[in-house]
């Protein structure tokens, strides 16, 4: 696509330059000379391209090369094109918006301080070999200007369609960006997430463990946990499938957040057993928002199922480690399965590990 749009402009500047050896304010000697020079780059980058000769390369596509080579026959011209020399300048802007599309700062850069020397080599040419430079006839305002907006018409389309594509780079780039987005929060999501019932997962769980002892060991907020276990869970799964064992979970997490305090937070243990840390409560104040849990699951599970939890309750005790604060919470929830299920028991009197 670049080839071929490099191509069109050399084509379109070589027949601005035959006009000009027409109209007398460059020789056709000089036009000769040009076009052969842009002929042999134009048909040795396209067979160099197309062989897969270039594939040697870092830069198969040869772009500095090929860039270069515009340099070059743009300055070449400004040298030849006399009055309208000026004109000439003009495909640098097609030059540099290629850069723009397809190279690295540092490239450019180089590329600009070639085309600053070539212009200066040109600027050279003219003032010390003025001799080697044909004399052009008088030409008028009004043709220097038709000149100019003819290579204009010339080098606008071209970069119009460089612009277009850097426009469709920016805009893959930016969905591009937006699914990797898209991609890094469901990683996170699932970092920390159960993907069944969308509570936090075992891992998160632990995080916030840490930091509610954290805040507890500094006075500022005590808090309790309860570990909760579905009761005839495995009588679901075994006698009508884990499609039904996991609509259980999905809907005792929904019903079951709804009947939390603000700042509690539930998540999944594993299985059917669930963690619940309940900041700034104390025993009394924690079996209440249980009890409201177990009516809600009551009334609410699924229809012809009968699925009851039992908890076990702990209170946080001051510089006792997390995994101590656990096992008093689990041998709670051992008392309350085998006192009766359906219950909620609480640790009291356990010193910690």
């Amino acid at each position: 696509m670049h080839w071929l749009i490099a191509g069109l402009v050399y084509l379109g500047i070589a027949l601005l330059l035959l006009a000009g050896a027409r109209q007398g304010w460059i020789s056709a000697s000089a036009v000769a000379a040009w076009s052969g020079f842009v002929g042999l780059v134009v048909v040795a980058g396209y067979c160099a391209l197309r062989s897969g000769w270039s594939e040697r390369f870092t830069d198969p596509a040869m772009t500095m090369w090929q860039l270069s080579m515009g340099v070059i026959a743009v300055n070449w011209g400004y040298v030849i094109c006399g009055p309208m020399r000026t004109s000439a300048l003009f495909p640098l802007m097609v030059i540099f918006a290629f850069a723009a599309y397809s190279m690295r700062y540092r490239q450019i850069a180089w590329l600009t301080l070639f085309a600053v020397a070539c212009l200066v080599g040109a600027v050279a040419i003219r003032q010390v070999f003025p001799h080697w430079l044909p004399v052009a006839e008088a030409v008028r305002p009004l043709q220097v200007d038709i000149n100019n907006l003819l290579m204009i018409l010339v080098v606008l389309p071209a970069l119009a369609l460089v612009a277009a594509r850097l426009s469709e780079l920016r805009s893959k780039l930016r969905d591009q960006r937006a699914a990797l987005a898209k991609v890094l929060a469901d990683v996170e999501r699932m970092a920390v997430r159960d993907e069944l019932t969308g509570l936090p997962n075992r891992r998160a769980m632990m995080d916030t463990l840490a930091r509610s002892a954290i805040h507890a060991r500094r006075g500022m907020l005590p808090f309790c946990v309860a570990m909760v276990d579905l009761e005839h869970f495995k009588q679901v799964n075994d006698t009508q499938g884990h499609a039904a064992g996991d609509a259980v979970l999905q809907r005792f997490a929904e019903v079951a957040s709804r009947t939390l305090r603000e700042g509690d937070v539930l998540g999944r243990w594993g299985g059917e057993e669930f963690l619940l840390v309940l900041p700034g409560a104390t025993l009394a104040s924690a079996k209440p928002v249980l009890s409201r849990m177990q009516s809600a699951i009551r009334e609410a599970l699924l229809p012809g199922l009968t699925i009851t939890f039992s908890a076990g309750l702990a209170a946080y005790r001051d510089a006792e480690p997390v995994e101590a604060l656990l096992a008093r919470a689990d041998d709670s929830l051992y008392l309350a399965k085998h006192a009766g299920r359906d219950r909620i028991e609480s640790s009291l009197d356990r010193t910690p590990a």
